[in-house]
């Protein structure tokens, strides 16, 4: 029987998207309406059994995220050229 833990599930759905190929790049959106844009997979670590989400963005910064607070995950529309 699968594990019906939101955490469960949202850690599921991270580790399905980071390794999908092709890579779709993706938004992190937080109950506190803050987003984490993962334009490659190299900018997001998922720690199955602690149950975090690191994000590395480019300016050197990083987030650490507890799957319960993740309210949704988008995808992340590149600008037109």
């Amino acid at each position: 029987m699968p594990d019906p833990n939101p955490a469960t599930v949202m850690v599921a759905e991270l580790l399905q998207r980071l390794a999908q190929r092709p890579f779709e790049p993706f938004v992190i959106v937080l109950s506190n309406g803050s987003r984490h844009a993962v334009p490659t997979p190299d900018h997001c670590t998922v720690q199955r059994f602690s149950r975090r989400v690191n994000v590395d963005h480019d300016d050197g910064s990083f987030v650490t995220i507890n799957p319960l607070h993740i309210a949704q995950v988008e995808l992340l529309h590149k600008p037109a050229a």
